[in-house]
């Protein structure tokens, strides 16, 4: 793979372990993060040492904030592909401030969706979502199973998935 992959969310679990896929497979990847680039102990790309890094960059911008940052590096870095794992989580805390998960989860993702619309160098976007946004099920989710959402965080999930749709 020579693909070249832009990660918002590449501290997260899954986004680092996305890295570390890419990476391995020949890919050239920035990820963009809200925090300081975690410990190594969390970052399976960081477990190689530098030869496993080869080929990654690393930004802390958060995507409420920085917006216009991100789209810059963006439209420097050309990806093929924008992979997004970013998203506030926290499920119990969503209660406590419902508005800061509708923020970033919602108004804030929609921004950068209508922003990379206009990126015409874009192979494919590709957004994570999460089995909350089907709430309390029985068997396997399929893909035309209806949302269920029944937290602030599962909520925000599925209005920016379902914004993808239109």
């Amino acid at each position: 793979m020579s693909d070249k992959i832009f990660v918002i969310g590449s501290n997260s679990f899954s986004g680092s372990n996305f890295i570390d896929y890419a990476l391995r497979d020949g890919a050239t990847v920035t990820g963009i993060s809200r925090s300081n680039e975690a410990a190594k102990v969390f970052l399976p790309y960081r477990w190689h040492g530098e030869e496993g890094i080869k080929g990654f960059r690393f930004y802390q911008f958060d995507i409420n904030h920085d917006l216009d940052s991100i789209v810059e590096l963006i439209h420097e870095f050309r990806p093929d592909y924008v992979v997004n794992f970013a998203a506030q989580s926290m499920v119990a805390e969503s209660w406590q401030n419902p508005d800061q998960w509708m923020m970033t989860n919602v108004v804030s993702n929609v921004r950068f969706h209508d922003k990379l619309r206009k990126c015409s160098f874009l192979k494919k976007y590709v957004h994570v979502s999460t089995p909350e946004v089907y709430g309390s099920c029985s068997g396997l989710v399929k893909e035309n199973t209806s949302y269920n959402p029944s937290t602030p965080y599962a909520v925000s999930r599925a209005a920016c998935d379902m914004s993808l749709m239109t």
